[in-house]
């Protein structure tokens, strides 16, 4: 009975862990969640493309996406100091307050 429990347990573990993995978002998905998080409503409207894709090439350059097996770290970079922001997984950015 204890063995049934315990093998059930890593086999739930190894499942969620599985779609963890396949499930993590885009390195594009990420930098837009992490801008539109950190700047707010100073980012231009995407009505206007080309000004929002300059502001992006500009702020994208100090994000950096650890990619790990499971999920994605997120660092920033202000001056010479780099923080972690954030993670992502399961499709979602979650980000540190």
């Amino acid at each position: 009975m204890k063995r049934k429990i315990i093998f059930i347990s890593v086999l739930s573990i190894l499942i969620v862990l599985i779609i963890a993995a396949f499930t993590k978002p885009d390195d594009k998905k990420i930098k837009i969640a992490v801008i539109d998080a950190l700047w707010g409503n100073r980012v231009p409207d995407k009505a206007t493309p080309q000004y929002y894709e300059q502001f992006m090439n500009l702020t994208t350059k100090d994000i950096d996406i650890d990619n790990w097996l499971f999920v994605k770290r997120i660092k920033y970079t202000v001056k010479d100091t780099t923080y972690t922001i954030g993670y992502a997984a399961f499709g979602k950015v979650m980000m540190n307050k």
